[in-house]
């Protein structure tokens, strides 16, 4: 089992540990508003990664491909979500009115992100049957699969987060949070592009 196990979190923290939209989009939070009105966002990409694991586990990923119309609706309502958050940063008047009123983080966007990609499920579907008998897996090594691919992706995303705010800490004066602002929506509309051109 620990062999297996080893099959399964070595490729896992790979890919969660490449950065792609999403952390390009929890990078933008963090510097614009702050690491603790990011962590909601960080909770709704690992539950997003979550539950296309557990449908990987449970053999549920052709029902959840099937779905495809409905998860490219959740991608268009992200990459919509994005192309907001950025205008939004891209036009305040100031850093600091910017951040008092754009709520630009939450649970549900960071679903959306991971959610939006059934790329995942695909990824989850590949690597599982390499790493375990799945048709053999008791309930306790379903549990063990799950609470390993949380705490590994929690913790590769929360350390995104720190490596964010310690940059934010740099940035102090109003040109340096306006210069930072507009990066900022920059990295979220090319996070839309990104997501908008997966298929």
């Amino acid at each position: 089992m620990a062999e297996s196990l080893l099959l399964f979190i070595v490729p896992f923290a790979i890919a969660a540990a490449l950065p792609g939209p999403a952390q390009g989009s929890l990078v933008a939070h963090v510097i614009s508003k702050g690491a603790g009105s990011s962590f909601p966002f960080v909770v709704g990409m690992v539950a997003g990664n979550l539950i296309w694991l557990a449908a990987a586990i449970f053999g549920l990923s052709a029902i959840a491909l099937r779905f495809e119309l409905l998860f490219v609706a959740i991608k268009w309502l992200g990459v919509v979500y994005l192309l907001f958050i950025a205008w939004k940063l891209w036009n305040a008047r100031t850093a600091t009115a910017e951040y008092q009123e754009t709520n630009t983080g939450g649970i549900l966007p960071g679903m959306f992100l991971t959610l939006g990609n059934p790329k995942a499920v695909v990824f989850f579907g590949a690597v599982l049957p390499h790493a375990f008998d799945m048709a053999a897996l008791s309930g306790a090594q379903v549990l063990l699969i799950l609470l390993l691919g949380l705490a590994i992706d929690l913790g590769i995303q929360s350390l995104y987060l720190l490596a964010a705010a310690r940059a934010r800490h740099f940035v102090r004066s109003e040109r340096s949070m306006r210069i930072v602002s507009r990066s900022s929506a920059g990295l979220m509309a090319g996070s839309a592009v990104l997501i908008a051109s997966r298929s």
